[in-house]
């Protein structure tokens, strides 16, 4: 089972909205503290550079799973 169809699964219409919102602004509140770790000048280059991998795959993730999600649940 692809995993966008596996969250859905799990995923039930009658959740409330908040606890939804809360759990897609806590990814973006994770996702926002990866970023800041990529432009921390104190780590070594390669490090911030891994991070930045990190964040873009977690965002592009973020935007084709929860984003495509919460919009079917609105129509």
């Amino acid at each position: 089972m692809p995993i966008h169809n596996a969250l859905m699964a799990t995923r039930t219409r009658t959740q409330p909205v908040e606890t939804l919102l809360n759990r897609e602004l806590s990814h973006l509140e994770f996702h926002a503290r990866v970023l800041e770790l990529a432009t921390d000048e104190t780590l070594p280059l390669l490090e911030r550079v891994k991070f930045c991998a990190i964040f873009s795959s977690n965002l592009d993730e973020f935007f084709m799973i929860r984003v495509s999600g919460i919009k079917e649940q609105v129509e």
